[in-house]
């Protein structure tokens, strides 16, 4: 999934900082704030970021629907997470931003005018710089601390550290005084007339790619990853590799290890889907699997809302603020979270590019036998 052009350049971030914050302080002398229309016919939805946080952040459509039944809702998004869209239904609209542009972004929000805009960006100031020049009659965003980039939303939300993510969204619909409480309306007819039946069955999916800043240092080990392969497989059960288009080669190299060690594998047992396969496909694959293990990442976030069995590798991310969320319940029956805690020297991320200057590598405290224990919870005999 190609975010790390969007949002995980160093460069960009700086340049957002020093150019946007004090953009965003002047604006905040220059207008005065305005008030919440009293009719809203047209809401707007700044989601510019990753797809897993697009996924989370789709929840507000079920719950403006519900509030607004006869609004019309667009989702402002970008190439990066645009795909995200595609599994969500509720939307009247999708609007593709250019972020990494940010005259062209104002011009193509500002040219899809609406009553209300909401701005789902937790750190980065192009969001709100986009949201301040939309032309909105009435405009939401964080107070994110340490960010300093709410001064020119008409109203803002303070964004919580020790919230999970999905909840901090929740919060943005406050000011419409929605109790905000729905899951991420997915679509399920998007994806579900793909055969998935080119892999042994029963099969798991195994998501061993991250993305965005120091990506490398919230992967479990490619060997490890080789072990539980080679183990579900022996144990009479298909694994499909998922991943983005960046992870072709890197999926390839894996498939050929767990080739070696089992010398002879059946090729229906084993299937790379990483670089070939849309977001739809992969939603399908891991719709019909039995189990999924994966890092913190999107496809992560997909699986838990399809309430899937999951193991969900973390490292540096915060499970408590970044952690996978089902339908119904916070975390449910259905996930199991491996890795070191804060007193392991895990779980520090809140905004995702809090690392230390010389960051310790942690995923390989997480074992292979640690990993197959939590499958065997969901009742999945993998020797």
């Amino acid at each position: 999934m190609p975010v790390k052009a969007e949002r995980g350049r160093g460069v960009l971030r700086k340049l957002d900082r020093w150019i946007g914050v004090p953009v965003l302080f002047g604006l905040s002398l220059l207008r005065s704030k305005k008030t919440k229309p009293e009719h809203i016919q047209s809401i707007g939805l700044c989601i510019f970021a990753a797809i897993g946080d697009a996924l989370l952040a789709s929840s507000l459509i079920a719950d403006l629907r519900k509030a607004f039944p006869g609004s019309k809702i667009t989702v402002f998004a970008t190439p990066a997470n645009a795909l995200a869209f595609d599994l969500i239904t509720g939307y009247d609209d999708l609007v593709l931003v250019p972020i990494t542009q940010p005259l062209a972004a104002m011009e193509r929000v500002r040219a899809h005018p609406v009553d209300v805009l909401i701005d789902s960006s937790q750190w980065s100031r192009i969001g709100a710089l986009v949201t301040a020049f939309s032309g909105a009659r009435w405009t939401v965003g964080f107070e994110t601390k340490g960010q300093n980039r709410h001064f020119s939303y008409d109203f803002s939300v303070k964004h919580s550290p020790n919230l999970h993510e999905l909840d901090n969204f929740r919060a943005l619909l406050a000011p419409l005084g929605v109790n905000a409480a729905s899951m991420p309306p997915i679509d399920y007819s998007t994806f579900g007339s793909i055969n998935c039946l080119n892999i042994k069955q029963p099969y798991l999916v195994l998501h061993p790619w991250a993305s965005g800043n120091h990506f490398e240092l919230r992967e479990w080990p490619t060997s490890s990853w080789a072990a539980l392969a080679c183990r579900a497989i022996a144990s009479g059960y298909g694994v499909v590799i998922t991943g983005g288009s960046g992870d072709l080669d890197r999926s390839n190299v894996l498939c050929q290890e767990i080739n070696r060690i089992l010398d002879g594998l059946p090729s229906e047992s084993l299937l790379n889907l990483a670089g070939k396969a849309n977001l739809m496909t992969t939603a399908a694959y891991l719709n019909g699997s039995s189990g999924v293990v994966a890092v913190n990442t999107g496809t992560m976030h997909l699986a838990a809302l399809l309430g899937k069995p999951l193991i969900a590798l973390h490292g540096p991310t915060d499970p408590k603020r970044w952690g996978p969320i089902y339908p119904g319940h916070s975390n449910g029956d259905n996930t199991v979270v491996l890795g070191p805690g804060p007193d392991e020297g895990g779980a520090y991320l809140n905004l995702g590019f809090e690392y230390p200057d010389n960051p310790t590598y942690l995923m390989d405290q997480i074992s292979v036998e640690a990993v197959l224990a939590a499958l065997r919870k969901f009742s999945l005999n993998i020797e």
